[in-house]
Protein backbone atom coordinates (compact mmCIF):
# COMPACT_ATOMS: atom_id res chain seq x y z
CA UNK A 1 0.00 0.00 0.00
CA UNK A 2 1.52 3.43 -1.31
CA UNK A 3 0.64 5.69 2.03
CA UNK A 4 1.33 9.55 0.96
CA UNK A 5 4.41 10.83 2.03
CA UNK A 6 2.76 13.87 3.49
CA UNK A 7 1.22 11.95 5.75
CA UNK A 8 4.49 10.18 6.61
CA UNK A 9 6.17 13.20 7.11
CA UNK A 10 3.27 14.69 9.62
CA UNK A 11 3.21 11.27 11.53
CA UNK A 12 7.18 11.61 12.12
CA UNK A 13 6.62 15.48 12.88
CA UNK A 14 3.71 14.32 15.32
CA UNK A 15 6.22 11.23 17.24
CA UNK A 16 8.80 12.70 19.79
CA UNK A 17 11.50 10.07 18.90
CA UNK A 18 13.22 10.42 22.40
CA UNK A 19 9.65 10.21 24.08
CA UNK A 20 9.03 7.00 22.09
CA UNK A 21 11.93 5.44 22.33
CA UNK A 22 11.93 6.29 26.29
CA UNK A 23 9.44 3.88 26.46
CA UNK A 24 11.58 0.59 26.02
CA UNK A 25 14.90 2.32 26.54
CA UNK A 26 16.24 4.17 29.37
CA UNK A 27 17.49 7.37 27.55
CA UNK A 28 20.05 9.90 28.86
CA UNK A 29 20.73 13.36 27.63
CA UNK A 30 23.97 14.26 26.78
CA UNK A 31 24.65 17.13 24.67
CA UNK A 32 22.13 17.77 22.00
CA UNK A 33 21.72 13.79 21.73
CA UNK A 34 20.25 10.70 24.11
CA UNK A 35 22.00 7.60 24.52
CA UNK A 36 20.79 4.51 26.61
CA UNK A 37 21.81 0.92 26.16
CA UNK A 38 20.31 -0.39 22.88
CA UNK A 39 17.50 -2.96 23.26
CA UNK A 40 18.18 -4.95 20.14
CA UNK A 41 21.44 -6.82 21.59
CA UNK A 42 23.53 -7.40 24.80
CA UNK A 43 25.38 -4.83 25.77
CA UNK A 44 27.53 -3.68 28.94
CA UNK A 45 29.22 -0.06 27.67
CA UNK A 46 26.01 2.33 26.34
CA UNK A 47 26.25 2.48 22.27
CA UNK A 48 22.32 3.29 21.77
CA UNK A 49 22.50 6.91 20.54
CA UNK A 50 18.80 9.47 19.38
CA UNK A 51 19.21 12.39 17.65
CA UNK A 52 16.55 14.33 18.52
CA UNK A 53 17.31 17.01 15.74
CA UNK A 54 17.05 14.28 13.19
CA UNK A 55 14.62 12.08 14.35
CA UNK A 56 16.66 9.28 13.88
CA UNK A 57 18.35 6.96 16.10
CA UNK A 58 21.86 4.65 15.67
CA UNK A 59 23.60 1.86 17.73
CA UNK A 60 27.16 1.91 17.13
CA UNK A 61 27.37 -1.22 19.15
CA UNK A 62 25.32 -3.45 16.28
CA UNK A 63 24.72 -1.02 13.84
CA UNK A 64 20.87 -0.87 14.46
CA UNK A 65 19.35 2.45 13.47
CA UNK A 66 16.71 4.52 11.20
CA UNK A 67 14.12 6.69 12.13
CA UNK A 68 10.72 6.43 14.42
CA UNK A 69 9.14 4.35 11.60
CA UNK A 70 11.77 2.40 11.88
CA UNK A 71 12.42 2.04 15.26
CA UNK A 72 8.53 1.07 15.68
CA UNK A 73 9.21 -1.98 13.24
CA UNK A 74 11.81 -3.40 14.78
CA UNK A 75 10.97 -2.98 18.58
CA UNK A 76 7.74 -4.26 17.46
CA UNK A 77 8.53 -6.97 15.00
CA UNK A 78 6.19 -5.33 12.36
CA UNK A 79 6.20 -4.32 8.24
CA UNK A 80 6.46 -1.03 7.43
CA UNK A 81 2.99 0.18 7.04
CA UNK A 82 1.70 -1.87 10.14
CA UNK A 83 4.11 0.49 11.67
CA UNK A 84 2.90 3.66 10.03
CA UNK A 85 -0.20 2.70 10.94
CA UNK A 86 1.14 1.87 14.86
CA UNK A 87 2.09 5.86 15.22
CA UNK A 88 -1.14 7.12 13.28
CA UNK A 89 -2.96 5.87 15.87
CA UNK A 90 -0.99 7.21 18.65
CA UNK A 91 -0.57 10.63 16.85
CA UNK A 92 -4.39 10.85 15.38
CA UNK A 93 -3.19 10.77 12.05
CA UNK A 94 -5.84 9.42 9.22
CA UNK A 95 -4.69 6.66 7.05
CA UNK A 96 -6.90 5.53 4.09
CA UNK A 97 -7.31 2.06 3.96
CA UNK A 98 -6.92 0.25 0.34
CA UNK A 99 -8.70 -2.54 -1.26
CA UNK A 100 -5.53 -4.58 -0.29
CA UNK A 101 -5.23 -3.67 3.18
CA UNK A 102 -9.23 -3.88 4.03
CA UNK A 103 -8.53 -7.63 2.28
CA UNK A 104 -5.15 -8.18 4.89
CA UNK A 105 -7.46 -6.98 7.72
CA UNK A 106 -10.39 -9.73 6.98
CA UNK A 107 -8.06 -12.22 7.10
CA UNK A 108 -6.45 -11.57 10.47
CA UNK A 109 -10.05 -10.49 11.07
CA UNK A 110 -11.23 -14.25 10.19
CA UNK A 111 -8.32 -15.97 12.69
CA UNK A 112 -9.51 -14.03 15.09
CA UNK A 113 -12.87 -15.00 14.66
CA UNK A 114 -12.15 -18.66 14.45
CA UNK A 115 -9.86 -18.78 17.71
CA UNK A 116 -13.07 -16.77 18.99
CA UNK A 117 -15.22 -19.65 17.93
CA UNK A 118 -12.78 -22.53 19.05
CA UNK A 119 -12.49 -21.30 22.66
CA UNK A 120 -16.33 -20.65 22.92
CA UNK A 121 -16.30 -23.83 21.59
CA UNK A 122 -13.68 -25.71 24.54
CA UNK A 123 -14.81 -23.85 27.32
CA UNK A 124 -18.23 -25.68 26.62
CA UNK A 125 -17.39 -28.83 26.00
CA UNK A 126 -15.23 -28.73 29.26
CA UNK A 127 -18.33 -27.77 31.26
CA UNK A 128 -20.69 -30.34 29.63
CA UNK A 129 -20.82 -34.15 29.95
CA UNK A 130 -18.15 -35.07 27.82
CA UNK A 131 -15.90 -32.56 29.70
CA UNK A 132 -16.31 -34.20 33.20
CA UNK A 133 -12.88 -35.81 33.35
CA UNK A 134 -11.19 -33.16 32.26
CA UNK A 135 -12.90 -30.33 35.11
CA UNK A 136 -12.12 -33.11 37.92
CA UNK A 137 -8.36 -32.63 36.70
CA UNK A 138 -8.85 -28.93 37.19
CA UNK A 139 -10.84 -28.87 40.50
CA UNK A 140 -8.52 -31.39 41.94
CA UNK A 141 -5.60 -29.42 40.74
CA UNK A 142 -7.50 -26.31 43.60
CA UNK A 143 -8.65 -24.07 40.51
CA UNK A 144 -12.45 -22.71 41.27
CA UNK A 145 -15.44 -22.57 39.11
CA UNK A 146 -15.14 -19.15 39.22
CA UNK A 147 -11.48 -19.06 37.85
CA UNK A 148 -12.02 -21.60 35.34
CA UNK A 149 -14.32 -19.46 33.74
CA UNK A 150 -12.74 -16.02 34.45
CA UNK A 151 -9.62 -17.09 32.30
CA UNK A 152 -12.09 -19.22 29.42
CA UNK A 153 -10.44 -22.15 30.61
CA UNK A 154 -11.14 -25.14 27.98
CA UNK A 155 -11.35 -29.37 26.87
CA UNK A 156 -10.32 -29.99 23.68
CA UNK A 157 -12.45 -33.14 22.83
CA UNK A 158 -10.80 -36.87 22.28
CA UNK A 159 -11.93 -36.51 18.55
CA UNK A 160 -10.54 -36.00 14.86
CA UNK A 161 -13.02 -33.62 13.85
CA UNK A 162 -15.30 -32.10 15.96
CA UNK A 163 -13.47 -28.42 15.96
CA UNK A 164 -13.26 -28.59 12.44
CA UNK A 165 -16.60 -30.31 11.70
CA UNK A 166 -17.92 -26.88 14.15
CA UNK A 167 -15.74 -24.47 11.88
CA UNK A 168 -16.48 -25.54 8.42
CA UNK A 169 -20.62 -25.37 10.05
CA UNK A 170 -20.03 -21.79 10.52
CA UNK A 171 -18.33 -20.94 7.09
CA UNK A 172 -14.76 -21.48 7.84
CA UNK A 173 -12.61 -22.58 4.90
CA UNK A 174 -9.53 -24.81 5.15
CA UNK A 175 -7.12 -22.51 4.67
CA UNK A 176 -8.33 -20.31 7.37
CA UNK A 177 -8.40 -23.12 9.80
CA UNK A 178 -5.21 -23.99 9.00
CA UNK A 179 -3.59 -20.41 9.14
CA UNK A 180 -4.89 -20.03 12.69
CA UNK A 181 -3.56 -22.99 13.94
CA UNK A 182 -6.52 -25.03 14.50
CA UNK A 183 -6.70 -28.19 12.30
CA UNK A 184 -4.06 -29.78 9.97
CA UNK A 185 -4.59 -31.85 6.66
CA UNK A 186 -3.01 -35.34 7.05
CA UNK A 187 -1.36 -37.39 5.19
CA UNK A 188 -4.99 -39.37 3.93
CA UNK A 189 -6.15 -35.53 2.93
CA UNK A 190 -8.43 -35.28 5.13
CA UNK A 191 -8.58 -32.07 7.79
CA UNK A 192 -8.02 -33.17 11.87
CA UNK A 193 -7.87 -31.10 14.90
CA UNK A 194 -4.38 -30.19 16.18
CA UNK A 195 -5.94 -30.01 19.99
CA UNK A 196 -7.40 -33.56 20.99
CA UNK A 197 -8.07 -34.90 24.61
CA UNK A 198 -6.01 -31.40 25.96
CA UNK A 199 -6.85 -28.71 28.65
CA UNK A 200 -7.06 -25.46 26.54
CA UNK A 201 -5.91 -22.41 28.20
CA UNK A 202 -6.89 -19.30 25.99
CA UNK A 203 -4.01 -17.14 24.52
CA UNK A 204 -5.89 -13.49 24.82
CA UNK A 205 -4.04 -10.24 23.66
CA UNK A 206 -4.21 -6.99 26.18
CA UNK A 207 -7.29 -5.85 23.72
CA UNK A 208 -8.92 -9.05 24.14
CA UNK A 209 -8.39 -10.74 21.16
CA UNK A 210 -7.95 -14.63 21.42
CA UNK A 211 -4.79 -15.06 19.95
CA UNK A 212 -4.37 -19.42 20.22
CA UNK A 213 -3.77 -21.51 22.71
CA UNK A 214 -1.93 -23.48 24.95
CA UNK A 215 -3.22 -27.12 25.40
CA UNK A 216 -2.30 -29.71 28.53
CA UNK A 217 -2.19 -33.57 27.70
CA UNK A 218 -4.80 -35.12 29.73
CA UNK A 219 -3.04 -38.11 28.67
CA UNK A 220 0.60 -38.60 31.00
CA UNK A 221 1.09 -41.10 27.79
CA UNK A 222 1.41 -38.27 25.81
CA UNK A 223 5.11 -37.51 24.71
CA UNK A 224 4.38 -33.57 24.46
CA UNK A 225 2.87 -31.72 27.81
CA UNK A 226 1.82 -28.93 26.22
CA UNK A 227 0.93 -28.05 22.52
CA UNK A 228 1.38 -24.41 21.95
CA UNK A 229 0.13 -22.35 18.56
CA UNK A 230 2.49 -21.81 16.28
CA UNK A 231 3.14 -18.31 15.03
CA UNK A 232 0.57 -17.25 12.98
CA UNK A 233 -0.41 -14.09 11.12
CA UNK A 234 -1.62 -12.58 14.71
CA UNK A 235 0.26 -14.42 17.18
CA UNK A 236 3.72 -14.83 17.72
CA UNK A 237 5.02 -16.90 20.88
CA UNK A 238 8.28 -15.01 21.62
CA UNK A 239 6.13 -11.59 21.66
CA UNK A 240 3.45 -13.22 24.27
CA UNK A 241 2.58 -12.54 27.47
CA UNK A 242 0.05 -14.69 29.20
CA UNK A 243 -2.17 -13.07 31.42
CA UNK A 244 -1.02 -9.72 31.01
CA UNK A 245 -4.38 -8.78 29.49
CA UNK A 246 -5.49 -9.18 33.08
CA UNK A 247 -2.64 -8.00 34.85
CA UNK A 248 -2.18 -4.48 33.21
CA UNK A 249 -4.17 -2.86 35.68
CA UNK A 250 -1.77 -3.74 37.99
CA UNK A 251 0.93 -3.19 35.98
CA UNK A 252 2.00 0.47 37.57
CA UNK A 253 3.46 -1.32 40.72
CA UNK A 254 4.82 -4.37 40.03
CA UNK A 255 4.35 -7.70 37.74
CA UNK A 256 5.21 -11.59 38.89
CA UNK A 257 6.99 -13.39 36.58
CA UNK A 258 6.15 -17.45 36.04
CA UNK A 259 6.79 -19.81 34.02
CA UNK A 260 3.67 -21.14 32.88
CA UNK A 261 -0.27 -20.65 32.80
CA UNK A 262 -0.99 -22.70 35.59
CA UNK A 263 1.55 -20.98 37.96
CA UNK A 264 -0.10 -17.91 36.58
CA UNK A 265 -3.47 -18.62 37.12
CA UNK A 266 -3.52 -19.86 40.82
CA UNK A 267 -1.69 -17.02 41.50
CA UNK A 268 -4.69 -14.95 40.50
CA UNK A 269 -6.38 -16.96 42.09
CA UNK A 270 -4.85 -16.72 45.48
CA UNK A 271 -5.00 -12.88 44.97
CA UNK A 272 -1.37 -11.93 43.04
CA UNK A 273 -3.52 -10.02 40.12
CA UNK A 274 -0.27 -8.81 39.00
CA UNK A 275 1.15 -12.59 37.94
CA UNK A 276 1.66 -13.19 34.33
CA UNK A 277 3.49 -15.96 32.57
CA UNK A 278 6.13 -16.99 29.42
CA UNK A 279 4.60 -20.25 28.05
CA UNK A 280 7.01 -22.75 29.58
CA UNK A 281 10.54 -21.02 28.13
CA UNK A 282 12.75 -18.19 29.14
CA UNK A 283 11.87 -14.92 28.74
CA UNK A 284 12.58 -13.56 24.37
CA UNK A 285 13.70 -10.15 24.29
CA UNK A 286 10.49 -9.44 22.43
CA UNK A 287 8.72 -10.35 25.53
CA UNK A 288 10.84 -8.37 27.98
CA UNK A 289 10.06 -5.43 25.38
CA UNK A 290 6.30 -5.47 25.79
CA UNK A 291 6.70 -5.57 29.54
CA UNK A 292 8.51 -2.77 29.35
CA UNK A 293 5.25 -0.59 28.27
CA UNK A 294 3.69 -1.14 30.92
CA UNK A 295 6.38 -1.65 34.13
CA UNK A 296 9.18 -1.22 35.17
CA UNK A 297 9.36 -3.76 38.26
CA UNK A 298 9.04 -7.39 38.29
CA UNK A 299 8.96 -10.49 40.51
CA UNK A 300 10.68 -13.70 38.48
CA UNK A 301 9.03 -16.48 40.13
CA UNK A 302 10.36 -19.21 38.14
CA UNK A 303 11.03 -23.26 38.98
CA UNK A 304 13.59 -24.07 41.51
CA UNK A 305 15.04 -26.29 39.39
CA UNK A 306 18.64 -25.30 37.35
CA UNK A 307 16.81 -24.30 34.40
CA UNK A 308 14.20 -22.54 35.88
CA UNK A 309 17.25 -20.55 37.49
CA UNK A 310 19.13 -20.16 34.46
CA UNK A 311 15.99 -18.68 32.59
CA UNK A 312 15.64 -15.94 35.99
CA UNK A 313 19.45 -15.30 35.24
CA UNK A 314 18.67 -14.31 31.83
CA UNK A 315 15.40 -12.62 32.83
CA UNK A 316 17.54 -10.26 34.92
CA UNK A 317 19.64 -9.21 32.32
CA UNK A 318 17.18 -8.70 28.99
CA UNK A 319 15.15 -6.47 31.99
CA UNK A 320 18.13 -4.52 33.21
CA UNK A 321 19.15 -3.38 29.70
CA UNK A 322 15.06 -2.25 29.14
CA UNK A 323 15.32 -0.58 32.96
CA UNK A 324 12.98 -2.68 34.66
CA UNK A 325 14.26 -3.90 38.11
CA UNK A 326 13.91 -7.18 38.90
CA UNK A 327 13.77 -9.47 41.71
CA UNK A 328 13.86 -12.88 42.27
CA UNK A 329 11.74 -15.20 44.55
CA UNK A 330 12.91 -18.11 45.84
CA UNK A 331 10.16 -20.84 46.37
CA UNK A 332 11.59 -23.49 48.40
CA UNK A 333 10.25 -26.70 49.34
CA UNK A 334 7.57 -26.98 46.14
CA UNK A 335 8.92 -27.22 42.03
CA UNK A 336 6.70 -23.82 41.43
CA UNK A 337 4.48 -21.08 42.99
CA UNK A 338 1.48 -23.44 41.87
CA UNK A 339 2.49 -26.19 44.49
CA UNK A 340 4.10 -23.44 47.20
CA UNK A 341 0.58 -21.77 47.11
CA UNK A 342 -1.09 -24.98 47.66
CA UNK A 343 1.19 -26.37 50.23
CA UNK A 344 1.86 -23.47 52.40
CA UNK A 345 -1.07 -20.66 51.64
CA UNK A 346 -0.80 -17.09 50.26
CA UNK A 347 0.10 -15.26 53.18
CA UNK A 348 3.31 -17.39 52.99
CA UNK A 349 4.09 -17.06 49.37
CA UNK A 350 3.57 -13.15 50.11
CA UNK A 351 6.08 -13.08 52.75
CA UNK A 352 8.46 -14.55 49.73
CA UNK A 353 7.77 -11.61 47.26
CA UNK A 354 9.11 -9.83 50.19
CA UNK A 355 12.45 -11.43 51.30
CA UNK A 356 13.20 -11.86 47.09
CA UNK A 357 16.72 -11.34 46.31
CA UNK A 358 17.21 -8.14 44.25
CA UNK A 359 19.23 -9.00 40.92
CA UNK A 360 22.30 -8.41 41.82
CA UNK A 361 22.15 -10.08 45.29
CA UNK A 362 21.07 -13.17 43.27
CA UNK A 363 23.81 -13.10 40.70
CA UNK A 364 26.00 -13.01 43.24
CA UNK A 365 24.35 -15.27 45.72
CA UNK A 366 24.53 -17.92 42.07
CA UNK A 367 28.08 -16.80 41.53
CA UNK A 368 29.26 -17.93 45.02
CA UNK A 369 26.71 -21.16 45.58
CA UNK A 370 28.04 -22.78 42.78
CA UNK A 371 31.14 -23.41 44.40
CA UNK A 372 32.73 -24.85 47.27
CA UNK A 373 34.57 -21.83 48.65
CA UNK A 374 35.68 -23.72 51.87
CA UNK A 375 38.38 -24.97 49.10
CA UNK A 376 41.12 -22.13 48.43
CA UNK A 377 40.61 -22.38 44.54
CA UNK A 378 36.64 -22.44 44.46
CA UNK A 379 37.16 -19.17 46.70
CA UNK A 380 39.78 -17.07 44.14
CA UNK A 381 37.38 -18.34 41.31
CA UNK A 382 34.09 -16.84 43.42
CA UNK A 383 36.39 -13.64 43.70
CA UNK A 384 37.09 -13.63 40.52
CA UNK A 385 33.60 -13.84 39.07
CA UNK A 386 31.98 -11.66 41.48
CA UNK A 387 34.31 -9.08 40.85
CA UNK A 388 33.64 -9.44 37.30
CA UNK A 389 30.20 -9.13 37.28
CA UNK A 390 30.31 -5.89 39.77
CA UNK A 391 32.86 -4.19 37.30
CA UNK A 392 29.44 -4.25 35.01
CA UNK A 393 27.43 -2.14 37.14
CA UNK A 394 27.27 1.43 36.01
CA UNK A 395 27.46 3.83 39.27
CA UNK A 396 30.38 4.26 41.68
CA UNK A 397 27.31 3.75 44.74
CA UNK A 398 25.95 0.52 43.29
CA UNK A 399 29.92 -1.27 43.28
CA UNK A 400 30.43 0.02 46.73
CA UNK A 401 27.14 -1.33 47.84
CA UNK A 402 27.56 -4.89 46.84
CA UNK A 403 30.82 -5.02 47.26
CA UNK A 404 30.63 -5.10 50.66
CA UNK A 405 27.85 -7.46 50.81
CA UNK A 406 29.98 -9.59 48.54
CA UNK A 407 32.91 -9.26 50.79
CA UNK A 408 30.74 -10.71 53.97
CA UNK A 409 29.68 -13.12 52.10
CA UNK A 410 33.07 -14.47 50.66
CA UNK A 411 34.79 -13.51 53.58
CA UNK A 412 37.15 -11.67 52.80
CA UNK A 413 37.91 -8.03 52.57
CA UNK A 414 36.12 -5.14 50.68
CA UNK A 415 39.42 -3.73 49.98
CA UNK A 416 40.15 -7.07 47.99
CA UNK A 417 36.85 -6.75 46.09
CA UNK A 418 37.20 -2.88 45.35
CA UNK A 419 40.83 -3.43 43.52
CA UNK A 420 40.00 -6.92 41.89
CA UNK A 421 36.88 -4.36 40.50
CA UNK A 422 39.32 -1.37 39.53
CA UNK A 423 41.57 -3.94 37.60
CA UNK A 424 38.38 -5.18 35.32
CA UNK A 425 36.85 -2.31 34.46
CA UNK A 426 39.87 -0.71 33.34
CA UNK A 427 40.48 -3.38 31.06
CA UNK A 428 36.65 -3.40 30.27
CA UNK A 429 37.14 0.17 28.98
CA UNK A 430 40.42 -0.46 27.61
CA UNK A 431 39.02 -3.81 25.45
CA UNK A 432 35.97 -1.69 24.66
CA UNK A 433 38.23 1.03 23.29
CA UNK A 434 40.35 -1.35 21.21
CA UNK A 435 37.31 -3.65 19.86
CA UNK A 436 35.62 -0.40 18.76
CA UNK A 437 38.29 0.78 17.19
CA UNK A 438 39.28 -2.20 15.09
CA UNK A 439 35.56 -2.82 14.24
CA UNK A 440 35.67 0.93 13.00
CA UNK A 441 38.93 0.38 10.56
CA UNK A 442 37.46 -2.77 9.07
CA UNK A 443 33.68 -1.20 8.60
CA UNK A 444 35.56 1.95 6.97
CA UNK A 445 37.60 -0.63 4.83
CA UNK A 446 34.43 -2.49 3.89
CA UNK A 447 35.34 -5.88 6.06
CA UNK A 448 31.20 -7.43 6.86
CA UNK A 449 29.76 -4.99 5.17
CA UNK A 450 26.98 -6.62 3.35
CA UNK A 451 24.77 -3.79 2.13
CA UNK A 452 27.81 -2.00 0.47
CA UNK A 453 29.37 -4.82 -1.43
CA UNK A 454 31.97 -2.67 -2.77
CA UNK A 455 33.32 -1.06 -0.44
CA UNK A 456 35.93 -3.60 0.35
CA UNK A 457 37.60 -2.98 -3.56
CA UNK A 458 36.89 0.85 -3.45
CA UNK A 459 37.24 1.54 0.31
CA UNK A 460 38.57 5.21 -0.23
CA UNK A 461 35.42 6.19 -2.95
CA UNK A 462 32.96 4.61 -0.22
CA UNK A 463 33.92 6.94 2.67
CA UNK A 464 33.55 9.69 0.32
CA UNK A 465 30.48 8.69 -0.51
CA UNK A 466 29.04 8.11 2.92
CA UNK A 467 30.35 11.51 4.12
CA UNK A 468 28.45 13.27 1.22
CA UNK A 469 25.46 11.64 1.58
CA UNK A 470 25.66 11.82 5.58
CA UNK A 471 25.79 15.87 4.95
CA UNK A 472 22.95 16.01 2.62
CA UNK A 473 20.78 13.68 5.04
CA UNK A 474 20.82 15.59 7.83
CA UNK A 475 20.94 19.11 5.33
CA UNK A 476 19.40 18.88 1.93
CA UNK A 477 19.68 22.52 1.88
CA UNK A 478 23.38 21.98 0.89
CA UNK A 479 22.74 20.21 -2.56
CA UNK A 480 21.73 23.08 -4.60
CA UNK A 481 25.82 24.61 -4.04
CA UNK A 482 26.74 21.59 -5.78
CA UNK A 483 23.86 21.22 -8.42
CA UNK A 484 24.75 19.80 -11.61
CA UNK A 485 27.95 18.23 -10.10
CA UNK A 486 26.29 15.52 -7.49
CA UNK A 487 24.31 13.25 -10.24
CA UNK A 488 24.70 9.17 -9.60
CA UNK A 489 28.03 9.28 -12.41
CA UNK A 490 30.11 10.60 -9.41
CA UNK A 491 29.13 7.09 -7.22
CA UNK A 492 31.24 4.36 -7.30
CA UNK A 493 29.30 1.52 -5.33
CA UNK A 494 25.92 0.40 -6.28
CA UNK A 495 24.50 1.44 -2.78
CA UNK A 496 25.75 4.98 -2.97
CA UNK A 497 24.22 5.17 -6.51
CA UNK A 498 20.70 3.51 -4.83
CA UNK A 499 21.10 5.53 -1.79
CA UNK A 500 21.13 8.97 -3.91
CA UNK A 501 18.39 7.71 -6.28
CA UNK A 502 16.17 7.23 -3.97
CA UNK A 503 16.53 10.53 -2.19
CA UNK A 504 17.35 12.71 -4.52
CA UNK A 505 13.85 14.47 -5.01
CA UNK A 506 13.94 15.49 -1.69
CA UNK A 507 18.02 16.55 -2.25
CA UNK A 508 16.88 18.89 -5.19
CA UNK A 509 14.00 20.71 -3.42
CA UNK A 510 15.53 20.83 0.29
CA UNK A 511 12.96 18.82 2.69
CA UNK A 512 14.34 16.14 4.98
CA UNK A 513 14.49 12.58 3.97
CA UNK A 514 12.39 10.56 5.55
CA UNK A 515 14.86 7.58 6.32
CA UNK A 516 12.83 4.37 7.00
CA UNK A 517 11.38 3.95 3.07
CA UNK A 518 9.91 0.97 1.31
CA UNK A 519 12.50 1.35 -1.36
CA UNK A 520 15.22 0.36 1.38
CA UNK A 521 15.95 -2.61 3.40
CA UNK A 522 15.84 -2.57 7.16
CA UNK A 523 19.80 -2.96 6.63
CA UNK A 524 20.34 -0.36 4.18
CA UNK A 525 18.36 2.11 6.75
CA UNK A 526 20.87 1.16 9.44
CA UNK A 527 23.90 1.95 6.98
CA UNK A 528 22.10 5.53 5.96
CA UNK A 529 21.74 5.62 10.04
CA UNK A 530 25.02 5.09 10.53
CA UNK A 531 26.27 7.74 8.36
CA UNK A 532 23.46 10.21 9.82
CA UNK A 533 25.26 9.26 13.20
CA UNK A 534 28.22 10.31 11.96
CA UNK A 535 28.23 13.06 10.61
CA UNK A 536 25.96 14.78 13.26
CA UNK A 537 28.37 13.48 15.93
CA UNK A 538 31.75 14.67 14.62
CA UNK A 539 31.23 15.82 11.08
CA UNK A 540 32.35 19.43 9.28
CA UNK A 541 28.29 19.57 7.73
CA UNK A 542 28.90 22.66 6.07
CA UNK A 543 28.65 23.98 2.14
CA UNK A 544 32.41 23.91 1.80
CA UNK A 545 32.41 20.37 2.94
CA UNK A 546 30.00 19.50 0.67
CA UNK A 547 32.19 20.79 -2.19
CA UNK A 548 35.04 19.53 -1.39
CA UNK A 549 33.84 16.32 -0.98
CA UNK A 550 31.81 16.54 -4.41
CA UNK A 551 35.33 17.57 -5.82
CA UNK A 552 37.16 14.56 -4.52
CA UNK A 553 34.78 11.87 -5.88
CA UNK A 554 35.16 14.22 -9.32
CA UNK A 555 38.90 13.74 -9.02
CA UNK A 556 38.53 10.11 -8.56
CA UNK A 557 36.29 9.50 -11.40
CA UNK A 558 38.22 11.13 -13.83
CA UNK A 559 41.22 9.07 -12.39
CA UNK A 560 39.46 6.10 -12.61
CA UNK A 561 37.85 6.95 -16.21
CA UNK A 562 41.69 7.66 -17.43
CA UNK A 563 42.89 4.71 -15.92
CA UNK A 564 40.24 2.61 -18.15
CA UNK A 565 41.08 4.66 -21.00
CA UNK A 566 44.78 4.04 -20.86
CA UNK A 567 44.47 0.02 -20.22
CA UNK A 568 42.05 0.12 -23.04
CA UNK A 569 43.88 1.87 -25.74
CA UNK A 570 46.67 0.64 -27.66
CA UNK A 571 50.24 0.99 -27.44
CA UNK A 572 50.28 4.30 -29.71
CA UNK A 573 47.14 5.97 -28.31
CA UNK A 574 47.98 5.44 -24.73
CA UNK A 575 50.00 8.46 -24.66
CA UNK A 576 47.50 10.58 -25.72
CA UNK A 577 45.06 9.18 -23.41
CA UNK A 578 47.38 10.18 -20.43
CA UNK A 579 47.93 13.66 -22.29
CA UNK A 580 43.71 13.96 -21.74
CA UNK A 581 43.90 12.73 -18.32
CA UNK A 582 46.78 15.93 -16.77
CA UNK A 583 45.10 18.35 -19.61
CA UNK A 584 41.62 17.28 -17.53
CA UNK A 585 43.37 18.06 -13.77
CA UNK A 586 45.29 21.40 -15.31
CA UNK A 587 41.64 22.24 -16.24
CA UNK A 588 39.82 21.07 -13.03
CA UNK A 589 42.48 23.37 -11.04
CA UNK A 590 42.27 26.74 -13.10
Amino acid sequence: MRIPDETITEIIERTDIGDYISRYVPLKRAGSVLSGSCPFHSERTPSFTVFPNTKSYYCFGCGAGGNIIGFAMAINGLDYVEALRLLAKETGVPIPESSEEKSFGIKKARIYEANKEAARFFHQSLMGEKGKSALNYLTNRGLTLTTIKRFGIGYAPDSWSALYDLLKSKGFTDEEVDVAFLCKKGKNGKMYDIFRNRIAFPLISTTGEVLGFSARRLNENDDRKYVNTSDTPVFKKSKFVFALNMAKAHSATELIMCEGCVDAIALHQAGFDGAVATLGTAITPEQSRTLAKYTKKIYLCYDSDTAGQTAAEKGIKLLAQLGISSKVVKVTNAKDPDEYIKKYGAESFRKLLQGANGEIDFLISKTVGNLDISISENKLKAVSDVCELLASLDTLAEREIYSERAAKMLGVSKDAITEGIRRRRKNLERKGKKEFDKKEMLRTMGAGDKVNKDKLSMPGEALLEEKLLGILMIQPELYKFAEGRINESIFFTEFGKKVFSVFKNDFESGTEPIISNESLTAEETSSIARMIAVRQSHGDNTKEAVLKLTEALEDKKRKSDADKAISDADEDSRGEALKNYIDSIKKNKK
